[in-house]
């Protein structure tokens, strides 16, 4: 995810935009969604426009790529890029990332988490193998580390809440995030909201999601809008910043 704001997201506070998005796990239930179940299919490509304030500042992309395979199990491949860039008066800054994320299809386990940054000159790159049978996890050639007994990493999550309901008025605890220290991810349903996005009016469930990692969403002031419908689209992310905020607006969207 690339986000081009203020030094402040240099620090952290304008990383990994959709981290907390997936994290909006409101179910009460730990099974895994039915195929039926899911609203998403090879093929589904959701672009978005990202402004800092009034200032348009890059894209990004949502997409279901392919089925592909991992240690012999079949997985959902999903995958996020995002790049902008601000130049405010003699401050220039830049982000781009892409995110990808392999899921079985039948027991909705994150198998496997990729993702390749470059934040501000610096460049980043995670590995992640995660083996939801023995509840650990592979940094790299690191050693494994313990995971938990129903691993998401944060684009799962992403996809994973779209198979949720969500009603208004809870506060939940997901305890699912791959890695313990994390856990558990907060979420709030604050409210249904009508918002115009890619030429059309979206009726909404506003939901606020808080994760214990060095994000945008750690602080509880983000506020993601999900469409109050069967397809369960991402339709909106607004966080705030130490300064100004950021919005990422639906453009486009394939079912």
């Amino acid at each position: 995810m690339r986000v081009d704001l203020l030094k402040t997201a240099k620090h952290g506070s304008g990383r990994r935009v959709f981290v907390a998005l997936g994290l909006a796990s409101a179910a009460v239930s730990s099974l895994p969604p039915s195929a039926a179940e899911r609203p998403f299919q090879v093929g589904e490509h959701a672009v978005y426009d990202v402004r800092y304030g009034f200032i348009h500042a890059g894209t990004g992309t949502l997409t279901v790529v392919d089925i592909d395979t991992v240690r012999g199990r079949d997985a959902w491949r999903f995958r996020l890029t995002f790049s902008a860039g601000v130049n405010l008066l003699l401050y220039r800054y830049a982000l781009r990332d892409t995110m990808q994320s392999w899921v079985d299809t039948s027991s909705f386990h994150s198998l496997r988490f990729n993702q390749d940054q470059f934040d501000g000159g610096r460049a980043r790159v995670k590995r992640y193998e995660i083996f939801p049978e023995r509840r650990a996890y592979a940094d790299g050639g690191k050693p494994e580390q313990a995971a938990v007994a129903d691993p998401l990493d944060e684009i799962a999550f992403l996809y994973f809440v779209r198979t949720l309901d969500l009603t208004v008025g809870t506060t939940n605890e997901f305890p699912r995030y791959f890695k313990p220290e994390s856990n558990p991810v907060i979420l709030k349903v604050l409210r249904k909201e009508t918002i115009e996005a890619a030429g059309k009016s979206w009726n909404t469930v506003v939901v606020q999601p808080i994760i214990k990692t060095s994000t945008i969403f750690s602080n509880g002031k983000a506020l993601v809008w999900i469409s109050d419908d069967s397809a369960r689209v991402i339709v909106q992310i607004n966080t705030k910043l130490s300064i100004g905020s950021i919005t990422m607006k639906l453009k486009s969207y394939k079912g």
